[in-house]
């Protein structure tokens, strides 16, 4: 209702200031604001990425924050939130991980992070309010080659699910990268497969995105025993589309079959990635070379998988050792 405009010009000046006054506004709710968030990040990002973050917010953030005006928040309402989720339990009975009450209160703090870079929140409470959880570090769970030649031996009837599950633990695949595989993306003559794309299904479509990271585009080079193996399948199998016609959760459900028939210690379907990792570290390849093998920077195989690499600790205790030596004598 705002009058006294010389020009129509100048009203729409001034409406276009206000509603951005009003969009800046940080005494509305969270909940208010994180569709702000959603209509500026949504579009810049992997859908399937915004659905996990969707699910964490929705379940883990929004039921104590939706109704709380935004510059309200104090780092002491973000502790009393982190204590709640202490409490929590997942489907199994246990704890919430570490990894996952990380992954929560990292999605909290992009959120405040957003509204103090675009609109004008004086500061993000969580910083203040300390972090919870822990990165990876030590809970990567992994099959030794003897437990997952175990647990292969009982799949071999099935060669739908075998091929792929060869592929997830000699090559280092991601799940996603193994079930989008067609016949173009193997070179038979060099034992090579491309790794250009990934599989997702969303909202129960099928979904072809670019891979997780630049570093997820890679060509990996397959044991020529399986790759051997893998040229029969394919030219009795393909027909110019996936290799492996299924959904993760398929796949999944086969995997745990097996798991149970074997009688080896259950782990999930990405851990055959970690029991890849743990296999390339034990054979004595570097942290850099097992990166650029699986698509990751250097960094994080060196810390995630630091307590895998054998005899480092040993080794820096004997370096240290001769050099207190020579400067003893």
């Amino acid at each position: 209702m705002k009058r006294g405009f010389k020009t129509e010009e100048d009203a729409l000046a001034w409406e276009k200031l206000y509603k951005e006054h009003c969009k800046k506004d940080m005494s509305k709710s969270f909940g208010e604001f994180h569709k702000n968030y959603e209509s500026d990040i949504r579009p810049r990002i992997k859908e399937s990425t915004w659905r996990t973050k969707e699910n964490v917010v929705k379940y883990k953030i929004l039921p104590y924050f939706k109704d709380m005006p935004m510059s309200s928040i104090k780092p002491l309402d973000v502790l009393k939130w982190q204590n709640e989720l202490f409490k929590m339990h997942n489907t199994k009975g246990n704890e919430l991980s570490g990894t996952y009450l990380k992954t929560i209160q990292s999605q909290l703090s992009a959120i405040f992070n957003h509204a103090v870079r675009h609109y004008d929140l004086s500061s993000n409470p969580v910083k203040k309010a300390g972090s919870i959880g822990i990165v990876r570090a030590n809970e990567v769970n992994y099959w030794t080659k003897e437990e997952y030649l175990k647990f292969i031996e009982c799949m071999k009837e099935n060669n739908k699910y075998y091929y792929a599950l060869e592929i997830l633990y000699w090559c280092g695949l991601r799940t996603v990268e193994v079930l989008v595989l067609n016949e173009s993306d193997f070179d038979f003559v060099n034992h090579t497969i491309s790794i250009t794309k990934s599989f997702q299904i969303i909202n129960g479509a099928e979904v072809i995105t670019k891979p997780k990271t630049i570093n997820g585009i890679r060509t990996v080079t397959v044991p020529v025993s399986l790759s051997e193996q893998l040229k029969k399948y394919v030219d009795q199998e393909s027909k110019g589309e996936r290799i492996f016609p299924y959904a993760r959760q398929r796949l999944y459900k086969e995997f745990k079959k097996g798991i149970e028939i074997s009688g080896v210690k259950d782990i999930r379907l990405h851990d055959l990635r970690h029991s890849h990792v743990s296999l390339l570290i034990h054979m004595g390849y570097s942290a850099f070379e097992i990166a650029k093998r699986v698509g990751h920077k250097s960094e994080p195989v060196t810390y995630y998988y630091a307590h895998m690499f054998p005899g480092v600790q040993e080794n820096m205790a004997e370096r240290l050792d001769a050099e207190r030596s020579d400067d003893n004598e």
